[in-house]
């Protein structure tokens, strides 16, 4: 790569590079069959950003006009713009109209809540052999990363802009960023007892005593910008909404540098040939005071000194006598394989950047109403604008209508002697005519001036006009408002009703929310899988992941398994807004479902159960909890020696149970076995003492002979009869 075609004094700036046309061969090396990215001599990559800014910038402001965005941004904030204080010189009052606003804050509201109703704005469906708990640990990262970057808060951003303005614009790129991270550190352990549970940790004066150590952490903070209208340029060949990757070859940033933002560029490997710290000191010091040129002059227009409403100093104004903070402009020229970065200061145009990239930035967009064959859109303020002009120019013709009356011209007859000029007299005075012939009639020489009517037609005008921009914006006054015809409306009573007004209100916003979801967030999210694959360390990954998991389930996703996912990137806004008012009517059919204890014994016998966390996921999911806490969560030592107890002492129980039911059990069979021998005794005793009676022996001395037999049967056979 070829140097600078001037060389610097030393203690001086550099001249810059050589803007030059044509450029030449000599000034471009590529490899055969475009195996590598091209490269420039750094005359060359300046040449190209300048005259590329120029051509985008032209473009632009050859279209204003048309897009309209400085009158959208005026109707926006409506200001009165009379200079005089009211009714003087004639000259009636004005008041404002907010239609614009209205529509455009309604509408942008529905598309925030349509995208960001979750904790994530995405989800991951796992592809090929991806497991849903790589899927669910990928959500964990990316939505960890998405915190760094603010990305709801600029997204929202780019959504006002796009519902107002038509386009929104958003840039993402890769960074590193040097954190101080303090911990505290106990001075001395806590003492350590034996107890009946177990060994357990007290904690005394001393050992609550710390010590706080910092320890310096480079991290990956992916960032995300929401971009001003005229601060970032694409090819004039752009016609693909909402993917200007597709059909634009460039895109051109505009930013602005100071001392230290140099200082901090200069130890970045990318940037090359800023001045050391001793020549920019003495650029700055010399030239404290000076504005940079406007980017474009649609970003002259959004700022105060451009714009005849309310905005704050342009990023090129100097607004501090500090002289390192004066502005200097900064271009960035991104295509798909390279990018050239130029500083431009006192008519001079400085390389200090020009490499091939891998794709660390990216630019996304989305439209509100799509143009055909063009990548910028319409927005709310542009269709509705005139609704606004119409509305706030009869009302406030009306108005002077209504207000003649209160300071009515008066008409006298010619030649009396009467004030030419608005006369204030207190109330009760006397106010004296000369002139009159003697008999006149007073009323008939002085009179008040006639005034007309307001005509219908103005109050009738008044209400088609908020109707119409009402029906053009989407921002109906029910479906998205919220505001029903009336105390007799019948239109949300029933659930089928307000069903159909939430779907109504969804269906509108339809088309936005999938600008936003496909063109942002679903690029952004991929951007970001690519991110972390290429770039962020395996230690980073780990400490973010533990955050939510346990170690012993993070090393089984580890590592090859992991990074070498693959999902597909989704946002159900659109859709799962439709159906949410469905899935919370079946979610109590749901839980007495598999609440059902003869469900969960199937499922064992199966060889499969509920997972009660899924379940509670989906609750939270469902109620747009913005926080899910950790409903289930593992027990603690003490409470697990606490539930085997409790487990144990039912199981003792029942086996005790058990134990004196068999203990009742054989005592029966005892005194069963008793009472059958007694009986079978007797019945012995009567048979014998029957036979000897037979044999004519005495029934006494029979039954005595019967028994002496049976007591010597009991001896010899051993059998207790007791």
């Amino acid at each position: 790569m070829a140097t600078n075609a001037r060389e610097a004094t030393p203690g001086a700036m550099p001249p810059g590079q050589v803007i030059a046309l044509p450029i030449r061969s000599h000034q471009e090396t590529t490899t055969e069959g475009g195996a590598a990215p091209k490269v420039w001599t750094d005359d060359a990559a300046a040449t190209i950003a300048w005259q590329d800014y120029q051509r985008a910038k032209n473009y632009v402001e050859s279209n204003l006009w048309l897009l309209e965005w400085q009158h959208t941004d005026i109707l926006y904030q409506s200001p009165n713009l009379d200079r005089y204080p009211y009714n003087e010189h004639g000259r009636p009052g004005r008041i404002s109209r907010y239609l614009v606003a209205k529509n455009s804050n309604t509408m942008s509201r529905q598309v925030k809540r349509a995208l960001f109703s979750e904790t994530v704005p995405f989800f991951l469906r796992p592809s090929k052999n991806t497991t849903q708990t790589m899927a669910d640990a990928w959500t964990v990262l990316i939505g960890k990363l998405l915190q760094r970057m603010n990305f709801q808060y600029h997204v929202g951003l780019l959504i006002d802009c796009q519902c107002l303005q038509g386009t929104g614009i958003g840039k993402a790129f890769w960074d590193t960023r040097t954190v101080r991270r303090k911990y505290r550190v106990r001075k001395k352990a806590p003492i350590t007892i034996n107890s009946p549970f177990g060994e357990k940790k007290i904690n005394t004066v001393e050992s609550d005593d710390f010590d706080v150590i910092e320890k310096e952490v480079t991290e990956s903070w992916p960032c995300f910008e929401y971009r001003k209208l005229g601060t970032t340029l694409f090819d004039p060949k752009w016609s693909t909404p909402n993917r200007p990757d597709l059909s634009g070859n460039y895109c051109v940033d505009i930013d602005y540098v100071t001392f230290a933002d140099l200082q901090q560029m200069r130890q970045l490997e990318c940037y090359k040939n800023i001045p050391d710290e001793a020549t920019l000191r003495a650029f700055f010091f010399s030239r404290p005071i000076g504005d940079a040129p406007y980017a474009t002059t649609v970003a002259q227009n959004m700022s105060s000194e451009g714009s005849a409403v309310t905005h704050s100093e342009a990023p090129s104004s100097q607004t501090s006598e500090d002289p390192l903070l004066k502005p200097l402009m900064l271009i960035e020229r991104w295509d798909c394989e390279n990018v050239q970065t130029i500083l431009y200061y006192e008519g001079k145009k400085l390389t200090i950047r020009n490499e091939a990239h891998d794709d660390t930035c990216i630019h996304v967009t989305a439209n509100w109403w799509n143009i055909d064959n063009c990548g910028l859109g319409i927005g709310i303020g542009r269709s509705t604008g005139a609704d606004q002009r119409i509305n706030q120019g009869v009302l406030n013709e009306c108005l002077k209508m209504i207000a003649y009356p209160m300071n009515a011209p008066l008409m006298v007859a010619s030649g009396l002697n009467s004030p030419t000029q608005n006369v204030i007299h207190r109330l009760g005075g006397f106010w004296q005519i000369e002139g009159m012939p003697p008999g006149a009639d007073l009323k008939r020489q002085v009179g008040f001036l006639e005034m007309p009517n307001v005509p219908a037609d103005a109050w009738h005008m008044l209400e088609m006009s908020s109707q119409s921009a009402d029906d053009i914006s989407g921002a109906n006054s029910a479906f998205m408002q919220g505001n029903l015809p009336g105390p007799g409306s019948s239109a949300a009573r029933t659930a089928t009703g307000a069903s159909r007004i939430a779907n109504k209100a969804d269906e509108t916003v339809s088309t936005p929310v999938e600008a936003v979801s496909e063109g942002v967030i679903v690029r952004v999210v991929y951007w970001l899988i690519d991110m972390v694959k290429e770039n962020m360390p395996l230690w980073e990954i780990r400490e973010i992941l533990t955050e939510k998991y346990s170690k012993a389930m993070i090393d089984s996703l580890f590592v090859n398994q992991l990074l070498n996912s693959e999902f597909e990137v989704l946002v159900l806004a659109g859709e799962k807004l439709a159906k949410r008012q469905g899935i919370q009517q079946v979610i109590p059919f749901f839980m007495q479902m598999v609440q059902q204890p003869q469900l969960l014994q199937f499922l064992h016998a199966r060889g499969d159960t509920i997972d009660f966390a899924t379940i509670v996921d989906l609750l939270m999911q469902v109620s747009e909890l913005q926080q899910q806490p950790d409903i289930i969560r593992p027990l603690t030592p003490q409470e697990k020696q606490n539930v085997q107890q409790a487990t144990a002492a039912p199981m003792q129980a029942q086996n005790q149970g058990k134990l004196q039911v068999e203990q009742a059990r054989g005592q029966n069979r005892i005194a069963e076995i008793h009472a059958q021998s007694q009986d079978n005794l007797a019945n012995t005793i009567t048979e014998k003492a029957m036979e000897r009676t037979e044999e004519g022996v005495p029934l006494n001395r029979a039954m005595a002979l019967a028994e002496r037999k049976g007591d010597e049967q009991v001896l010899e056979g051993g059998m207790n009869p007791q």
